[in-house]
C-alpha cells in the first residue's frame, strides 16, 4: 500500500479483516495525508480548516467512532450582514431565532428549504446520485431557494464547504453533503483532525512505515530509497497529484484553501459558525476551543478563518474582521499561524461519478478523487480498492 491517508488506511483495514497481510508506505512523518494536525505555541492547528461529520456511513463502518472523542458544534449559524447579527437555528429547539430567520428571508423561502432537507433525509444516497445532475446553483433554483436566502445563507455556507463561490459543483454531491449535515453535527477532536486517521491506523492493526519515499512502482513491487518490496498486489492510495507523478495518470482539478488561525480571549457563544457577509474574503469563522478547550492554552480561544483566495498580505484586514465578528478590540486578536493548502479538495464537477475506475494497468488505485472529495469519499474509495484486490487474489 502506497499512502497512509484515509483511503489507504481504510483499504488496509478491510484487507486485514480478510486475513491479508498489508504493509503501508507513507512519505510523510504522519498518517492521514491532508488530515494533518500540529502544535504551535500550545495551540493545536489543522493543516487547513476541517471538521468531522460522524454521520458519514463509511466512517461509521470503520468502527472508530467509539474510539474518538468528537466534540460537536452548535446546530446554529450566526450571519453578520451590514453590521447586524442574525442567529439561525432549528426553531423547534431555538424558537427565538424565528425572528432573525424571517428578517433574512420570507417564511415561504424557509419552507422550501425545509422541504428540501426533509426530502434528502429520507432519500437513499443511491437515488440522489442516480438522478439528473448539474451545477449546484441550478439545483438550488429548481428547489425554489430564492435569491435572498441563497445569498444570505446558502451560498456563504457552501462557499466554505465546497471551496468555490460560483456553485459549479455537482448538485448531486451537494445534496449528499446536505443529507450528512441534516443527519449529524460536525465536530472536532481535542488533538485535531489527524486523530481520525490515527484512530483508523490503530484499529486496522497494519504496519505503517512513515518517512518512506517511493521511487518506482510495478504490479508486484514497490521500490523505496532503501529497499524493494514485493507483493501479490500493490495499491496506490495517494492523492490525484501524487498518483499522476508516480504513474502518469490524470491529475484532479483542485480547490484551494488559505486559513488564518487566531488566538483571542476565551469567547462566549463561540461554538456556532459565523458567516461574514460584509467581507467575502473569509468564508467563515469558528472557535475550535469552544468545544475542545484542549486545543488552546487555558483561557484562550482558537478561531479559524478559512478563505478561498487569501494571502498573507490580507492578515490585517482579516484581523479587523475577526475583532468585529466577536466584539473584540483588534489588539485582542493575535495571529497564531496561517496554513495554505493549494490542493485542499478535488473539484466535483457534474455529472457526479462516485465510482470511477480504480485500475491502472495491473495496479489498484484509491483516493477521494475516485469517489467524492470528502472523508466519506476517501473511505469508500479505500473499501472499493480492497474489494478489487480481494477479487484479484
Amino acid at each position: 500500500m502506497v499512502g497512509a491517508g484515509l483511503a489507504g488506511l481504510r483499504c488496509a483495514q478491510v484487507l486485514r479483516d480478510h486475513g491479508v497481510d498489508v504493509v503501508v508506505l507513507e512519505r510523510a512523518e504522519h498518517v492521514g495525508g491532508r488530515l494533518h494536525s500540529f502544535d504551535v505555541d500550545g495551540y493545536r492547528v489543522d493543516q487547513g480548516f476541517q471538521l468531522v461529520n460522524p454521520s458519514y456511513p463509511e466512517l461509521v463502518a470503520t468502527g472508530i467512532l467509539g474510539d474518538l472523542e468528537l466534540r460537536p458544534f452548535e446546530r446554529a449559524v450566526e450571519v453578520v450582514s451590514d453590521g447586524r447579527r442574525r442567529v439561525l437555528a432549528d426553531p423547534l429547539h431555538h424558537p427565538r431565532t424565528l425572528v432573525d430567520a424571517t428578517r433574512l428571508a420570507p417564511p415561504t423561502s424557509w419552507a422550501r428549504l425545509a422541504v428540501l432537507l426533509a426530502r434528502l433525509r429520507v432519500t437513499p444516497a443511491h437515488r440522489i446520485t442516480a438522478g439528473a445532475d448539474g451545477p449546484t446553483r441550478d439545483g438550488l433554483r429548481r428547489a425554489g431557494i430564492d435569491a435572498r436566502l441563497a445569498e444570505g445563507l446558502v451560498r456563504p455556507f457552501l462557499r466554505g464547504v465546497l471551496l468555490e463561490d460560483a456553485l459549479d459543483t455537482s448538485w448531486a454531491f451537494t445534496q449528499l453533503l446536505a443529507k450528512s449535515f441534516e443527519r449529524g453535527r460536525p465536530g472536532t477532536h481535542p488533538e485535531g483532525v489527524e486523530a481520525v486517521a490515527r484512530a483508523l491506523a490503530a484499529r486496522s492493526g497494519v504496519a505503517v512505515r512513515l518517512g518512506t519515499r517511493v521511487t518506482a512502482i510495478s504490479a508486484h513491487a514497490v521500490a523505496t530509497d532503501d529497499a524493494t518490496l514485493t507483493a501479490r498486489a500493490v495499491v496506490v492510495a495517494t492523492d490525484a497529484h501524487d498518483a499522476a507523478a508516480l504513474l502518469g495518470t490524470a491529475d484532479a482539478r483542485w480547490r484551494r484553501q488559505f486559513t488564518w488561525w487566531w488566538s483571542t480571549p476565551r469567547l462566549v457563544d463561540g461554538a456556532r459558525l459565523r458567516l461574514d457577509l460584509d467581507d467575502p474574503l473569509t468564508t467563515s469563522a469558528l472557535d475550535l476551543a469552544s468545544v475542545a478547550p484542549e486545543r488552546a492554552p487555558r483561557g484562550r480561544s482558537l478561531v479559524a478563518t478559512p478563505s478561498l483566495s487569501g494571502t498573507p498580505s490580507d492578515t490585517e484586514r482579516v484581523r479587523g474582521r475577526v475583532a468585529r465578528l466577536y466584539d473584540l478590540a483588534t489588539g485582542d486578536v493575535e495571529l497564531v499561524t496561517v496554513t495554505e493548502v493549494e490542493r485542499a479538495l478535488p473539484a466535483v464537477d457534474p455529472p457526479l461519478r462516485t465510482a470511477r475506475s480504480n485500475r491502472h494497468d495491473d495496479l489498484v488505485l484509491a483516493g477521494d478523487h475516485l469517489s467524492t472529495s470528502s472523508i466519506q469519499g476517501a473511505l469508500v474509495s479505500g473499501r472499493r480498492a480492497a474489494a478489487t484486490v480481494l477479487a484479484g487474489l
